[in-house]
């Protein structure tokens, strides 16, 4: 799970060199889409990026079990992105259900105060917000490089704060 942190007043600029790597007919970026070479751009794009990425990597994966893995890599990246100053998060959107499952997790941690009642937390569409690209792509870059192919990586490596998690 990732997170991309920016400053909001650079955000927009960010927005246009993401559309700009968008091939037609997509209406988005999305790694698990994109060729090679088209991960290598974006990895390169956002490594050109003032940004930070804070990334959790939680193993091993029970496929019987991937919320429960979501649930544990949340808790862990709020955590990690109030300790950076972070006071407001957008999550990508998912179907009805879980976003309500996530609003419960979200309330729940607040309950245990693993993350603080100040953090806002709110859903957002990929199609209409370009920033949401960027988590996806690092984790996807980070999968990558755990996989043995690093070059997705190296453009990005310098902006990537990792933290590994037991499930």
């Amino acid at each position: 799970m990732a997170a991309a942190v920016a400053d909001g007043d650079g955000c927009d600029a960010i927005r246009e060199r993401l559309r700009a790597l968008v091939r037609r007919p997509r209406a988005r970026l999305h790694w698990r889409d994109e060729e090679d070479a088209d991960r290598l751009r974006i990895s390169q794009t956002v490594g050109a990026c003032d940004l930070t990425n804070v990334v959790v990597v939680g193993t091993p994966v029970d496929p019987k079990r991937q919320e429960r893995a979501r649930r544990k890599c949340t808790e862990r990246l709020f955590h990690e992105l109030h300790s950076i100053g972070v006071t407001r998060v957008f999550m990508e959107t998912r179907t009805q259900a879980l976003n309500a499952r996530d609003v419960q997790m979200i309330e729940a941690m607040r309950g245990a105060q693993s993350i603080p009642r100040a953090l806002r937390v709110e859903f957002a569409r990929p199609l209409e917000e370009p920033m949401l690209w960027i988590p996806d792509a690092v984790a996807g870059a980070v999968a990558a490089g755990k996989k043995g192919t690093g070059s997705f990586i190296e453009p990005i490596r310098s902006l990537v704060d990792e933290h590994t998690i037991d499930l």
